[in-house]
């Protein structure tokens, strides 16, 4: 099947980040006694919380962590479907890392003891310089397997791995739990491991997450067309650019004409603050792709286009223009 936007499917991806604890391999961890000795029972971040406990009380907690993953690594049993993933990837030529909050020396010992060959790419909270869901991990790990962070995908278990995917502005994908209250975060749920991997041979099809609600709202045909327009960004939006890129997009319009000479200047970061300033000096259409990206990554800034539509220049009009061309 050929997956066309607006539409996506996991298997489009182009490079996988995977957890490695409760996707990979199954270890059972139950971290309620920690919590409880160190933090009063409340859900606390293990580690980043590890901070507001005194050094000698974060040293023990740390190394009470180390005791239980260890444990758990050493009873470790593959997660059914785990060695069906990576053969797909494997076969399909896709890049992959595991990126996960244990140690290394657990990761390794439970790859040991599951009979995994772990890749080259493999990271816990103690070789990277950052932990995720702080997007920074996730984003120096799509940098490291050479795939943009758009076109990556993140399989996780947990709320953090979620979180972390949505912030580096890449897809997720939550697996081996059925969490609703979690839904709002992964562009799709499996329950288990083994139907991921069906979904992945069958290639199947999905709303992305970022228009789950124009698709409620106006349907499948709505989508399919306006991901067929192009429009020419306005040389005047209203109220701003960003403002008017975000309406546009959320509506499903899959491209953005720029004239390919247009530069951002200072005059035109005054007039649209919300940009970082660092764009001052580049290209429009360099701009305006590093914000659309993590936003809406199936839209397409393009400068070639024949006859680009050209949409209101009030983001407020944009959707009676959209329904005037009879969608």
């Amino acid at each position: 099947m050929c997956i066309k936007a607006p539409f996506w499917s996991p298997a489009g991806a182009s490079g996988f980040l995977l957890d490695w604890d409760g996707v990979i391999a199954e270890t059972k961890l139950d971290f309620s006694g920690i919590r409880e000795k160190y933090y009063g029972g409340r859900r606390a971040m293990l580690l980043e919380d590890s901070w507001t406990l005194a050094p000698d009380r974060r040293e023990a907690m740390l190394k009470e962590l180390v005791e239980l993953e260890m444990a758990g690594a050493e009873k470790a049993e593959p997660v059914p479907g785990a060695f069906e993933l990576i053969k797909w990837l494997n076969k399909n030529n896709i890049p992959y890392c595991i990126l996960s909050r244990n140690c290394m020396e657990v990761i390794r010992r439970g790859a040991e003891v599951i009979g995994l060959e772990l890749p080259a790419q493999t990271w816990g909270r103690d070789n990277m310089d950052w932990v995720k869901p702080d997007p920074r991990a996730l984003l120096a790990a799509a940098a490291a397997i050479g795939v943009e962070p758009r076109r990556c995908l993140y399989v996780g278990d947990f709320l953090y791995d979620l979180q972390g995917a949505r912030r580096a502005g890449m897809r997720a994908v939550l697996v081996q739990r059925d969490e609703p209250a979690w839904s709002g975060w992964a562009d799709v749920t499996y329950p288990l491991m083994t139907d991921f991997v069906e979904a992945l041979n069958a290639r199947e099809q999905i709303v992305p997450w970022e228009y789950r609600e124009i698709y409620a709202k106006k349907g499948e045909r709505w989508l399919s067309n306006a991901a067929s327009f192009i429009f020419a960004v306005p040389a005047d939006p209203s109220p701003t650019t960003d403002c008017w890129l975000t309406r546009a997009a959320s509506l499903g319009v899959g491209g953005f004409y720029v004239d390919p000479e247009k530069v951002f200047t200072p005059e035109d970061w005054k007039k649209n603050p919300s940009f970082d300033t660092s764009a001052m000096g580049r290209k429009w259409a360099e701009v305006i792709s590093d914000f659309l990206s993590p936003r809406y990554p199936l839209a397409r800034v393009v400068t070639e286009c024949e006859a680009p539509l050209n949409a209101p220049k009030n983001s407020l009009d944009i959707t009676r223009f959209i329904e005037r061309k009879k969608i």
